[in-house]
């Protein structure tokens, strides 16, 4: 779908207002509100208390702590627009893998979007656009009624986002920053914005899935080091085209954002020791090139700035494995570190658990330990990538539920319990993807055919369970409120009776 844009000044000259108005059918400016005809913020009605502040304005909360516009006019510069989307030209030509599959159960009925007391979410496999998940419809119909949350699980890193010769050509026009290309992701971004879909953003910092020549002279691959200002700019700049990029032509689709991925090393030799949470150095011998660049502060550098270009109701998370983990060194108390230095300055919104769990290691105990711990900073946590190795055996389907019956029935009384669990994302859906020839993958909810596995039963149940003592007690406390209510109303009226009769 083209979008169509435009520009108007309001006001004083360099004030700037921008409606996307084939996309959304919004009228231009909402009644004068810019932030809701550009972001769908409204203004705010009750509040003028600053909150936050950001590249694109001012931003207060209601006291339902819905983010509102204190802005009158978006304070980002009238020449800083980002651009319009391109579409790939090959999608059109791409055969559906999945086009003689019977989907009908997934499409119908029994939906784990709308069982779940939080976003359930699908990982959306592949490394380029012509293999990944969104590009089959009968994936896209399993999707739209089965999740309302989305994560890329390669397609939005730095490595498949950030153009190599776009930034070369950058360099002999004279310009520094780099070139960021969206095509292999724009046909998810408007698939997620048709169907209110959120995608969680992964990720715009990892080590390993950043391409070298990002750190080099010239945007080579054989170019010298820039220098930490250099680079600092650099990153400035495609944080600055990204986040704007996917929230000025998909307002609200991506509302989350893995901002530092796997910062963390608890391997001896491999971690900064002196900055009291275990900074990553190297990982299997091989440098942590931002930590080479600028020490530990990369992460908190990457947040700072993130935070300078997230609209106010985008999420900013830290996400890491094994998160449980206390040994050799305290991993767990290691992430908690981290977040209480981003804390303090309001850069971190929650901590993404990824949850690669094995067939003995690590047991539920261990696992929800760490849950129990990360919760005590206040931060919403969100399990990111939950993968559950399969065991072996003839039975291993019947088994594999068994495990991630477990896991959902600790998970839901953790929730029970207040444990503030934002969303869960299955990381892929399904075994054997069929837009490879050949995978050997067994975790996921899906077969090779896209028919429910006994995995995806089990889910169902723990969250249909949940969901109907959830109801229950509901009502008996609305009984019990009612009864409260009529025996209050009952003494009233016995006193009044006993004062008309003295």
């Amino acid at each position: 779908m083209k979008i169509h844009r435009f520009i108007t000044l309001l006001g004083v000259i360099g004030s700037l207002s921008i409606a996307v108005s084939a996309k959304n059918n919004n009228k231009s400016n909402q009644g004068k509100c810019w932030s809701k005809g550009l972001f769908k913020i409204p203004c705010c009605k009750k509040t003028d208390v600053v909150v936050r502040t950001t590249y694109d304005g001012e931003w207060g909360q209601e006291d339902n702590g819905k983010w509102c516009s204190l802005s009158k006019k978006s304070t980002r510069p009238v020449k800083d627009v980002p651009p319009e989307p391109l579409h790939s030209s090959i999608i059109d030509s791409i055969i559906d893998p999945a086009k003689d599959c019977d989907i009908t159960s997934l499409v119908e009925g029994d939906s784990l979007a709308k069982e779940a007391p939080f976003r359930f979410g699908v990982g959306l496999t592949g490394t380029n656009l012509q293999v990944s998940t969104t590009v089959s419809e009968k994936m896209r119909d399993i999707i739209k009624h089965q999740f309302n949350s989305m994560t890329y699980t390669n397609l939005m890193k730095p490595l498949y986002i950030l153009d190599k010769e776009g930034s070369i050509q950058n360099i002999k026009n004279g310009i520094q920053d780099p070139k960021l290309n969206f095509t292999s992701i724009v046909d998810g971004l408007e698939f997620a914005y048709k169907n209110g879909i959120h995608i969680r953003g992964h990720v715009l910092i990892w080590h390993t899935q950043t391409p070298d020549w990002f750190f080099n002279e010239g945007y080579t691959d054989d170019g010298k080091k820039v220098s930490p200002e250099v680079m600092e700019s650099r990153l400035d700049s495609y944080i600055k085209q990204y986040l704007s990029f996917v929230q000025f032509n998909y307002p609200g689709v991506v509302d989350v954002w893995d901002v530092v991925n796997e910062a963390i090393e608890i391997t001896d030799g491999q971690y900064d020791a002196n900055t009291g949470w275990y900074t990553r150095t190297m990982l299997n011998n091989t440098p942590n090139p931002y930590y080479d660049m600028f020490g530990p502060d990369y992460v908190i550098k990457a947040f700072r700035i993130a935070r300078k270009y997230a609209l106010p109701n985008v999420k900013l998370v830290y996400n890491d494995f094994n998160t449980f983990q206390v040994w050799p060194h305290n991993k767990t108390q290691a992430i908690m570190d981290l977040a209480g230095i981003l804390q303090k300055e309001d850069l971190i919104d929650g901590i993404g658990l990824q949850s690669y769990l094995g067939v003995t290691w690590p047991s539920l105990d261990e696992y929800f330990r760490g849950v129990e711990r990360l919760a005590t900073t206040g931060l919403e946590l969100q399990i990111t990538e939950l993968t559950i190795t399969a065991p072996d055996g003839d039975n291993w389907l019947e088994a594999q539920a068994e495990q991630y019956r477990d896991f959902f029935e600790r998970l839901m009384k953790h929730v029970e319990e207040g444990y503030n669990i934002g969303s869960v994302t299955v990381f892929g859906l399904q075994d054997g993807y069929l837009f490879y020839a050949s995978d050997s993958t067994k975790t996921r909810l899906l077969d090779h055919d896209l028919q429910k596995k006994p995995n995806f039963e089990a889910i169902m149940s723990i969250l249909k369970s949940y969901k109907k003592n959830a109801y229950t007690e509901d009502i008996n406390t609305e009984d019990t409120e009612t009864d409260t209510e009529t025996e209050t109303d009952t003494e009233t009226e016995t006193e009044i009776k006993k004062k008309m009769n003295e």
